[in-house]
């Protein structure tokens, strides 16, 4: 049976969204960020209006200090699902050990693996031009003795 463009179009969503997580395991926050509009907004929804902004300035910066304090850092992607014509949710599990205090999270050498919801918007021609990730921070901050 052929495939239809909307069928076309959701697969080359998710592969976009599917490299950029590939990426990140990684730790290539250059690659992640050349799948990304220079433009793009990023909104770490558990930060309220500290986790709004760019993702070239504020997603680089926690995606390069998340790779610094968690070298081990890594991530299983669960589930990519194309919601529409232009947008993918993911369904992540992030995990690693701390080794450098992290934020408001002093380093205790303590192991976080996190269910992540990332919810990716592109573009037509497949650039990622916003990302809202969720996940559960007080338990995040729980798993690290914070």
């Amino acid at each position: 049976m052929p495939v239809t463009i909307l069928e076309q179009r959701a697969l080359s969503l998710k592969n976009a969204c599917v490299e950029f997580m590939f990426a990140y395991q990684q730790k290539d926050v250059g690659k992640m960020l050349s799948l990304c509009d220079p433009e793009g907004t990023v909104d770490f929804k558990p930060l309220g209006d500290a986790g709004k902004g760019r993702i070239y300035e504020l997603g680089k910066n926690i995606w390069s200090a998340l790779i610094d304090c968690f070298p081990d850092i890594d991530n299983t992607l669960d589930a990519a699902v194309a919601e529409d014509d232009n947008s993918v949710r993911c369904q992540v599990v992030i995990r690693g050990t701390q080794e450098k205090d992290f934020g408001d999270i002093p380093s205790k050498g303590s192991h976080f693996d996190s269910d992540h919801i990332f919810i990716f918007r592109l573009s037509p021609d497949n650039k990622i031009t916003d990302i809202r990730i969720s996940w559960d921070h007080g338990d995040l901050k729980r798993q690290l003795g914070s």
